[in-house]
């Protein structure tokens, strides 16, 4: 039940509190038109106000009854004065929509001028319009929720120290955005319309090449239009990239367009062809020079990662494009910028790039010239440069010393860094936590032990197979067969210098190689295969020192390598792995006694020549003399 109490000229209507409370919200209709409130609350989301006693209202002189039916009922909520003294009867609102009286505002919405207030103004000068399908805004506005507000001081400094801490968090997660990804895909996008001009010219010239393929497959009756189509396509390439066909190319284009004998057209084609390639060599050569130009003068540091980046990209893709690159001098440049830029993501793009251009071997020359291995071995010593950065110089020089590389040769300036590159590299080993850094540093130390003796001392000396037999144990049972093959090379090497072998059994080297023997990786044989055959050579080496033979005794070696031996399948039909097992089985036969195998395995390995064991064995029927 309400009262309308009047107080300093002012109407307030004061809502008795309800003997019914709950301690949940109000209750909301879901309908658009009829909102209907539930039993008054008290909660935390009403403003809480000091409610007049049932005396203090039968007390007051200016007390009158006063009609409240229609009214919504919220219970602890101040109400708003009547906007005038004198009681006034509002006109009558939409049919369509229940009479109901204005909520009770916030003090702060009084104050404000707002949209709602100016609407009642002229609701009291102008009538409402009879008719209406939507309900007033005024009265949608009176069933908003209220700001959440509480009295409790231990809430309010909860909310207080919540705010700041969501607050912080919210602008860290708005500014921390990243800008390294964006980065990349801006270069990336540049990297794509800065080659497309060399991509296009290198897909226009594949087209030609599979066409002019064709003419040998299909029977001679065709060849004639396949072979005007070829020329075609050539005059095409001509008059994109060279604008104008040079005079003898447009006369024996001419030529092959009048005649009409297949022989005639067979010849006049080679020749044209030939002129193609020229052409085509000279038109590659110069789109490459104006990429390289690109890079000694470059616009912006963005431009200039874009174009190494493209570079990169063509050149993995077309391994043949590498020698316009190197003619067109770009291992000369890289080197300057590598020695010359300040950013280290910008040198590992660098150095990435020069790894490319060093898979030929005109590329390790001009790298070796150009003081290459005086950068690499600058930046493996710096212990405080990024990991990417080091672990890309340690990629190209795995690479400059590939013992597969065709016209491969000993760099002359390596003797000179080679310990300040072993000792750089077996840190690094030791230091880093990513397998792919370990396997490019295993690489390097195992092409660095086959190019030199003086190489493996220095290993010795810095106990570099130490190092990474223990990084390797580190890395569990799921560690890569690539990397234990980089391994077993290096130990293989190691095993050939006798002074050292004291330096192999501390850092147990026979009991890793039987560990290998026993790796298996199904989808990986070519990988097994090696790593079988190579830790079985340096088992072997190592095995002509009796102590090494007992270990190899003790952690099972025997029983793998007769395995080995006696089942194809097992080392992969290779008859190499099994000359390899036979000859270790012999020296350890040699240096532990017969005793320590089988008599059956003995006398069917062992006993007969080496020859007679592997012709028993073997997976070939030819015979040998």
């Amino acid at each position: 039940m309400k009262r309308l109490v009047k107080h300093d000229d002012k109407y307030f209507y004061h809502t008795l509190q309800n003997q019914r409370v709950t301690n949940n919200s109000p209750k909301v209709n879901r309908s658009l038109f009829v909102t209907k409130h539930a039993s008054p609350t008290n909660n935390q989301y009403s403003r809480r106000i000091p409610i007049p006693s049932s005396e203090e209202l039968n007390n007051s002189d200016s007390t009158q009854e006063y009609d409240d039916s229609n009214e919504s009922e919220i219970s602890g909520t101040k109400s708003l004065p009547l906007p005038f003294k004198n009681h006034i009867t509002l006109p009558k609102t939409s049919k369509s929509f229940p009479q109901s009286s204005p909520q009770s505002l916030d003090p702060s919405y009084e104050e404000a001028e707002s949209f709602s207030s100016t609407s009642s103004e002229f609701e009291y000068v102008f009538k409402r319009p009879e008719l209406t399908s939507t309900p007033k805004m005024t009265q949608c506005l009176d069933n908003t929720n209220r700001v959440p507000f509480t009295d409790d001081k231990a809430t309010q400094c909860w909310l207080q120290e919540v705010k700041l801490y969501v607050e912080q968090e919210c602008t860290t997660s708005l500014q921390c955005k990243s800008i390294a990804m964006e980065l990349n895909q801006k270069v990336n996008r540049l990297a794509a319309c800065t080659t497309i001009i060399l991509r296009g010219l290198l897909s226009h010239c594949r087209c030609i090449e599979m066409d002019f393929n064709q003419v040998n497959i299909k029977p001679n009756h065709e060849n004639l239009f396949l072979i005007r189509n070829v020329a075609k396509s050539i005059m095409d390439f001509l008059k994109i990239y060279t604008q104008q066909p040079r005079h003898h190319i447009q006369k024996l284009y001419d030529q092959l367009e009048a005649t009409h004998s297949p022989e005639i057209t067979v010849r006049i084609s080679n020749l044209l062809l030939d002129e193609w390639r020229k052409v085509q060599k000279h038109v590659l050569f110069e789109e490459v020079k104006k990429l390289v130009e690109k890079l000694e003068d470059p616009t912006t540091d963005l431009d200039l990662r874009a174009t190494i980046v493209g570079i990169t990209s063509v050149c993995l893709r077309n391994m043949d494009l590498i020698n316009y690159f190197l003619r067109a001098d770009i291992v000369s440049v890289l080197l300057i910028l590598c020695e010359r830029c300040n950013g280290p993501s910008l040198r590992t793009l660098i150095l990435r790039a020069l790894s490319t251009m060093c898979s030929k071997s005109e590329g390790i020359k001009c790298f070796e010239k150009f003081s290459g291995l005086q950068i690499v071995t600058d930046i493996l010593q710096d212990d405080t440069r990024p990991e990417p950065e080091r672990s890309e110089a340690v990629a190209l020089l795995a690479q400059v010393t590939a013992p597969w590389l065709e016209d491969s040769f000993e760099l002359k300036d390596l003797q000179e860094y080679s310990k300040k590159l072993i000792k750089s590299l077996t840190r690094f080993s030791e230091s880093t936590k990513c397998c792919q850094n370990l396997l490019l540093c295993a690489a390097a130390l195992a092409n660095l032990s086959s190019l030199n003796r003086a190489h493996i001392l220095e290993m010795a000396h810095v106990k570099t197979a130490t190092v990474l037999l223990k990084a390797t144990r580190n890395r569990g049972p799921l560690v890569s067969l690539y990397l234990l093959e980089q391994i077993a090379t290096l130990l293989g090497n190691m095993a050939t210098v006798e002074n050292i072998r004291d330096e192999l059994k501390k850092a147990k080297a026979p009991a890793a190689l039987v560990g290998f023997l026993r790796m298996r990786n199904f989808h990986k044989d070519d990988a097994e295969r090696r790593l079988q055959q190579k830790s079985i050579i340096a088992m072997s080496r190592l095995c002509g020192d009796p102590e090494m033979s007992k270990e190899v005794v003790i952690n099972g070696g025997v029983t793998r390598l007769v395995q080995l031996c006696r089942e194809q399948d097992e080392r992969f039909n290779s008859d190499a792995i099994l000359v390899a097992a036979l000859a270790t089985l012999r020296k350890i036969v040699e240096a532990c006694g017969k005793d320590i195998m089988d008599p059956q395995d003995y006398q069917e390995l062992v006993e007969p020549k080496l020859l007679d064991s592997f012709l028993t064995y073997s997976t070939q029927n030819e015979s040998y003399v």
